[in-house]
């Protein structure tokens, strides 16, 4: 049987998000938003939490990091961001959440004009280091609200996005992100 990137990532955020209010928990979590914004080899204080749970046919042999490790990496950086200073989980674990699906939130909520640049921008990222970053910024954005992630996918989605299939990936967080949502009826005063 073959472990998939979200069954890898999932395991991981289920494992953080039940230990998130423990010190031990707080201190790991503290230690992967210290590692945004560098690479995956300068960040040796996070080794034990991400390397010790991936499978071996994950995990470089030539010293440049896999395409899972990335993507694993990269997922859990931002759900430790999205965590900071919250109690209650933030992340979802259905595989048919989308990352398109939770920032649509934001929309609702404030500016949409100034969230769909910030959302455009994201999706015409022409590297996975670009990606990162923007993904980075929306992801502060979402912490002002209770929208969940599911962290599993979105560490999925980077691993098929540095694969060949950044369209369709980005194509399926477009499609979330501007699907129609019917209004709530108005109700008319008698």
């Amino acid at each position: 049987m073959t472990i998939t990137v979200f069954q890898v990532a999932g395991r991981l955020v289920k494992r953080l998000s039940t230990i998130n209010q423990t010190s031990s928990g707080k201190a790991t979590l503290a230690r992967l938003r210290n590692s945004l914004g560098r690479s995956l080899d300068q960040t040796a204080e996070v080794w034990p939490d991400v390397f010790s749970e991936l499978p071996e046919n994950f995990l470089s042999r030539t010293g440049e990091p896999t395409k899972e490790e990335l993507a694993i990496f990269t997922s859990l950086q931002l759900y430790a961001l999205h965590q900071q200073g919250r109690g209650e989980p933030v992340t979802t674990f259905d595989s048919k959440d989308n990352i398109g699906q939770a920032l649509k939130s934001l929309r609702k909520e404030g500016d949409s004009k100034a969230i769909d640049c910030r959302f455009n921008a994201m999706i015409t990222s022409t590297t996975f280091e670009e990606l990162a970053v923007h993904l980075r910024h929306l992801i502060k954005l979402l912490r002002k609200n209770t929208t969940k992630v599911s962290y599993a996918q979105l560490a999925d989605d980077l691993f098929w996005y540095q694969n060949g299939f950044s369209d369709r990936v980005k194509l399926r967080w477009g499609q979330s992100y501007y699907a129609y949502t019917p209004k709530p009826k108005e109700t008319v005063d008698k």
